[in-house]
């Protein structure tokens, strides 16, 4: 690594980040041991304070997790993994350890309420979409969209594509801006049903549209 690691005073702390959806992961320990071997094999390593040993991230439960980045924090003395998961990566099946949310800054509590980034809620429709289309139900819009196939989706896309530029267009004038939020969101919708139809994850997308921040 370019920058050396202050490990002066003991463990320093280390998160994992899916670098897809920016959720945070999990929080663990690094030793200058367990760092190295993240290094060296591309997969997170820690250092269990509890069992006083290094362990690899899903050597029991096959829930890896691959790193692809490491960042520092000015002082390095703590670090970032930029990660892709395998699976969950919480004990109690979460996909992250910080599933709860302990307060609100309007004052109300809510102990067991999740907390996602906004960029999830396109994932968690591309997988109530992939229900939708392997286990159809009578009165879902979705389930019918499958049903109907190909060509109907790429007619809708169609649709929602001139609908939106027809928004915008009156957006720009000084007219109401919501109607090119909703039908942003129509687009959306049926470009994620292609997605799933055509079995491409959503998360392929953003993989390409980061190698275009070139």
């Amino acid at each position: 690594m370019k920058e050396k690691i202050d490990f002066s005073k003991g463990l320093i702390p280390t998160v994992a980040i899916n670098r897809t959806t920016g959720e945070i992961l999990m929080l663990a320990f690094s030793s200058s041991e367990s760092l190295k071997l993240t290094i060296e094999t591309g997969f997170a390593h820690f250092f269990s304070r509890e069992r006083n040993k290094i362990w690899k991230k899903g050597e029991e439960s096959g829930n890896t997790i691959k790193v692809f980045e490491i960042f520092s924090d000015c002082d390095n003395d703590s670090l970032v993994f930029l990660s892709e998961p395998s699976g969950p990566a919480c004990h109690t099946g979460e996909q992250s350890c910080f599933f709860r949310k302990i307060i609100k800054f309007d004052g109300e509590t809510a102990e067991t309420e999740k907390s996602k980034p906004q960029i999830n809620i396109l994932l968690e429709l591309q997988n109530i979409l992939k229900d939708r289309k392997e286990n159809p139900k009578e009165n879902s819009y979705s389930s019918r969209l499958f049903s109907s196939g190909l060509e109907k989706i790429l007619s809708k896309i169609t649709e929602e594509s001139r609908e939106l530029c027809e928004s915008a267009l009156k957006g720009l004038r000084g007219k109401e801006k919501n109607s090119v939020i909703w039908e942003a969101a129509d687009l959306l919708y049926h470009i994620l049903s292609l997605l799933v139809l055509m079995d491409i994850p959503f998360e392929e997308v953003l993989k390409e549209l980061r190698e275009r921040r070139k």
